[in-house]
């Protein structure tokens, strides 16, 4: 079987709608599309989708095939998580210092030739922000480089 894969969206369960919309516009998501009580498309929870590229995130507070407990269930590990690519990492560096975002991880220099840096939402997802490596941005921003030979 092969599968013709146009797209791929991944779909946020918070547990506090307005902290997560708030977390998630702050780091420049676009906003493409919202449902709720208050918003044109009606449901009973709010949703709203990002767009970037071929990419959908959408969050919300509930939804109809999960139950309701699950939307207060804090992230306790970190087995899946977003990698989201940028040009470079100073921007989204200074943008988290400004809106008081902490970093889980500072930014590293991979072996494979990325400088990282990764964040969590108010739910505890974790997400991966990648941009390629350059020694002058590296040397910029301070990153680690334990691991950049192997």
């Amino acid at each position: 079987m092969s599968t013709n894969i146009l797209g791929l969206g991944i779909h946020i369960k918070v547990k506090n709608f307005a902290k997560s919309l708030a977390f998630y516009k702050t780091l420049g998501f676009k906003q493409v599309f919202a449902y709720g009580p208050q918003q044109k498309v009606k449901e009973d929870y709010d949703g709203v989708v990002f767009a970037h590229g071929g990419t959908k995130l959408e969050i919300a507070s509930g939804h109809r095939a999960v139950k309701p407990k699950v939307f207060q269930q804090l992230l306790s590990s970190s087995k899946i998580s977003l990698m989201i690519q940028v040009p470079s990492l100073k921007p989204l560096l200074t943008h988290c210092r400004k809106a008081n975002i902490p970093l889980a991880v500072g930014p590293r220099h991979y072996y494979w030739g990325t400088l990282e840096a990764v964040i969590k939402d108010p739910d505890g997802v974790v997400l991966i922000f990648i941009a390629p490596y350059s020694a002058s941005q590296a040397k910029i921003l301070h990153a680690d480089e334990t691991w950049s030979t192997k």
